[in-house]
């Protein structure tokens, strides 16, 4: 047996690859007929609710009735989504949901004001249970994403605006990081990271919660400054988790440097809000090989680069300078790196 053929069987044993002969088969559809499946779905629900909600308009007024209603309606949700995978009832089953968690919501704010602390936190609790259970890959990158901006909420009305964002950063990067730890929740799992991380990309690259602590704008550079340096500790930890990974040991050369660069580039990154979550995702992607996040994570670095460039109170002459200067230090560090890899792969002690 060769060594394929043994990672084969090896795969397979552990579930984690479906031998070839069970695989079903079908082809998957292309991508603009699953957009027109998708539109269909949602004109479909929206018929069928707008029906609803005009018959039973009455009935709705009652705020214990319009909950009980909601959670039919998850319910009915949840058995529409685990029939058989199609994208049509895929979407028919997300707008189930939504319609279902629209009528509880509504019917808590009845009892709740809207800066209630305790909505937020049930609304966040709620929306990861539901990214845990409905068996939808959409419906839970949207329940993970909208728990995101609802414990962001909740942090800031407790009087801590400024360490959401490094919490999710630290849930994301721990589920990145363990994805593949736990076999039988893969697909699970790693929804829920697209969701937080959607969710932290958000929240890093707009003030969309300023509204919640106005009273706080004397605090802002301090609060910054606090959020950024620990999104620096979250990129050591990353940094640390990968190199214990590859069974490299920290008091080597290149893991000093390793570590040592991350450190720079967290403090360095301290004055642009959001790089330093963009750098994180742009590591994790490249270490687990997801495509997907690092478009994402080269999507948002890009921004946050821009937004940062554009915030600077320097002229136009001040700012192409400063560019060219970091273009050439760039250019510099990869001519040294590349030279310093061709010394180490030549068996050569590399210089400090």
């Amino acid at each position: 047996m060769t060594k394929t053929e043994h990672l084969l069987e090896l795969l397979t044993q552990n579930k984690l690859l479906i031998n070839q002969t069970t695989l079903p088969q079908h082809s998957q559809s292309p991508w603009y007929i699953k957009v027109l499946l998708a539109l269909a779905g949602w004109l479909a629900a929206l018929f069928f609710f707008g029906f609803f909600a005009l018959t039973l308009v009455d009935i709705t007024d009652n705020t214990v009735v319009r909950a009980l209603l909601g959670l039919a309606m998850l319910l009915a949700a949840y058995f529409i989504l685990r029939s058989p995978q199609s994208e049509f009832l895929e979407h028919v089953g997300l707008a189930v949901s939504l319609s279902g968690q629209a009528l509880i919501g509504w019917a808590l704010f009845e009892f709740l004001e809207f800066k209630d602390k305790e909505i937020w936190l049930i609304g966040a609790a709620v929306q990861m249970l539901l990214a845990w259970f409905m068996p939808s890959f959409l419906h839970r990158v949207f329940s993970a994403f909208i728990a995101a901006y609802a414990f962001s909420v909740f942090m800031a009305l407790v009087g801590l605006p400024t360490l959401f964002s490094s919490i999710i950063m630290f849930v994301c990067a721990w589920l990145w990081l363990h994805e593949f730890q736990f076999k039988h929740h893969i697909p699970r799992l790693r929804a829920m990271a697209y969701g937080l991380t959607l969710g932290l990309i958000m929240l890093k690259s707009a003030t969309p919660l300023a509204w919640l602590w106005p009273e706080q704008n004397g605090a802002n550079n301090v609060s910054q400054w606090l959020d950024e340096g620990l999104n620096c500790l979250i990129l050591l930890y990353v940094t640390a988790v990968l190199l214990k990974r590859y069974k490299i040991a920290f008091s080597i050369t290149p893991s000093i440097c390793a570590l040592v660069a991350t450190l720079l580039i967290g403090l360095a990154s301290m004055q642009a809000p959001g790089l330093a979550s963009a750098i994180m995702l742009i590591v994790l992607s490249f270490a687990a090989s997801h495509r997907v996040l690092m478009g994402l994570a080269l999507t948002s670095a890009l921004f946050y680069m821009a937004k940062y460039y554009y915030s600077l109170e320097l002229s136009l002459n001040q700012k192409a300078i400063s560019l060219i200067i970091l273009g050439l230090i760039l250019l510099a560090l990869t001519k040294t790196l590349a030279l310093w890899q061709q010394k180490v792969a030549q068996g050569e002690q590399p210089h400090a």
